[in-house]
């Protein structure tokens, strides 16, 4: 019998059982998949191979929680910095992202002269530095009694009277205090919900400034694919199936029977790498399947996403720069009105053949557009939305008009249903709405003593930087609950 069995190779899983086993837990880890990841896994088809969602690598540096892990563990991830992180694509500019701060308010000074940034920016690289190292400090959240209540509450008041109680309000209002240009306003918006699943009208200007500073972080590709980098990260783990698929988890005692693709296996501990809502589908108890009922009704809007999947062939002097954000009028398949697209570094010939590169294009999309379409009508929707994403890319990346290999691979929220096994296919997280961003998230533990859970739909959620939060949020559960040996804060120095 394992001490702790993890259900699921995501960021979260892979992060939870490394810093498990390097504590000296005996862990197995259960994927479904032949490769690790799931949303930010990386998949071969045909001659290439690609991330399954288009982003950056972000959150290495050793004052942010995933270079914090990868210290801890002892692990050098496969990766290169890449500076922009991304290159916005607006109507009638382009925008760098630049790592540099300086350098960043310059950019957006050649292309909005007439909007005081700095007014704006201070207020958000203010509060964004201090809310990270802050969160390393973060007691047990959500809180479960009165003394984790207090304990947050201290650590509130702290955080607070360094930011002033402004980053509580909504980020439309200190973005309109500087701005209403219409233009700049939807640049901010766009960049907000790749980062937080929601625009500056729904979330305050405590998450918003997190979201907003993730281009001056030390953004990376990870060389390989995303998937190389969680290979890397996985490697303290001393079991991994994978093509195992979790099929039911039954508590029996003290201790777990998962019943799996390739027989029961039994665990002391078990911690799911799954969404919320489809908890109650795993766990054969009533108090769990409540549970992920009212994760439901409280959290009534999930994100999907429509993706591009192809290869092009591209001199080494064009488009330099791996990731690009591209706004556009509303996409009438999807609702969207930008999209992100990701190149493979050049010199990556794990990603694709020497001289081409393996591209990634993400938009946002409603779940309910692709629910219910007879065989037909899906396959319509989906041509036309592939139309329109190219027509976008290549109204502002014209040397990809003909630069196509080997087909354009089509992935829907039905498609990461089938492939991750996420509710509605949904992809990242809980949007970091007032009604969401903090308590409205779902705490790390279940109705169930031994059973838990992390990953983007579990607080704070959302990216790497989010999941692992998360994860180090977990470590200190475990910690109080007596699961982890008593020298683990030795052995994860550095962790607590």
């Amino acid at each position: 019998m394992h001490d702790v069995a993890i259900v699921g190779g995501g960021v979260g899983g892979v992060l939870s059982g490394s810093l498990l086993a390097h504590a000296g837990l005996d862990v197995i880890l259960l994927e479904a998949l032949d490769y690790l990841g799931g949303c930010s896994g990386t998949f071969a088809h045909r001659e290439g191979v690609f991330n399954a969602g288009a982003t950056t690598l972000v959150g290495l540096d050793d004052r942010l929680p995933v270079g914090r892990i990868a210290r801890v563990l002892g692990i050098k991830l496969p990766v290169r910095p890449v500076d922009p992180a991304i290159r916005v694509h607006l109507p009638q500019t382009t925008v760098p992202l630049l790592r540099n701060r300086d350098a960043f308010l310059e950019a957006l000074e050649h292309s909005f002269p007439h909007i005081d940034h700095a007014l704006l920016w201070s207020s958000v690289f203010r509060t964004a530095d201090a809310l990270w190292p802050a969160l390393s400090s973060l007691p047990v959240f959500p809180p479960n009694n009165p003394g984790e209540s207090l304990r947050s509450l201290v650590w509130a008041m702290r955080l607070l009277s360094g930011t002033g109680l402004s980053v509580l309000g909504r980020a439309s209002n200190h973005i309109h205090s500087v701005t209403t240009d219409p233009v700049y306003q939807q640049f901010l918006d766009h960049l907000l919900l790749i980062t937080t699943q929601a625009t500056s009208r729904d979330v305050t200007f405590l998450p918003a400034a997190l979201g907003l500073s993730y281009a001056t972080l030390d953004n990376h590709v990870a060389l390989g694919g995303m998937s190389a980098a969680l290979d890397a990260l996985a490697k303290p783990i001393p079991r991994i199936l994978r093509r195992t698929r979790v099929r039911r988890i039954l508590p029996k005692n003290d201790r777990y029977i998962l019943q799996t693709s390739r027989g029961e296996i039994e665990a002391r501990k078990v911690v799911l790498n799954r969404d919320i809502w489809s908890l109650g589908e795993l766990v054969d108890a009533e108090p769990v399947r409540l549970a992920a009922q009212k994760a439901m009704h409280r959290v009534p809007r999930r994100w999907g996403a429509v993706t591009l999947y192809f290869m092009v062939q591209l001199p080494p002097d064009r488009t330099p720069d791996l990731h690009h954000q591209i706004h556009h009028e509303k996409n009438p398949w999807t609702g969207s009105h930008s999209l992100f697209l990701s190149l493979s570094d050049p010199s990556d010939e794990r990603l694709s053949p020497e001289g081409w590169r393996s591209v990634t294009v993400s938009t946002h999309t409603e779940p309910a557009l692709w629910e219910n379409l007879e065989p037909a009508l899906y396959a319509e929707q989906k041509e036309r939305v592939r139309t329109f994403m190219l027509d976008q890319i290549c109204a502002h990346l014209p040397e990809f008009r003909h630069a196509a290999k080997g087909g354009i691979l089509v992935g829907t929220p039905r498609t990461f249903r089938r492939f991750t096994g996420r509710t509605e296919g949904s992809v990242g997280g809980v949007p970091m709405t007032q009604g969401q961003f903090p308590f409205g998230f779902a705490s790390c533990r279940t109705p169930l003593k031994g059973l838990y859970q992390v990953g983007d739909t579990v607080f704070p959620g959302q990216g790497w930087p989010g999941v692992a939060t998360g994860v180090l949020n977990l470590m200190k559960v475990l910690e109080k609950d007596s699961v982890l040996p008593k020298d683990a804060r030795k052995l994860l120095q550095g962790v607590f």
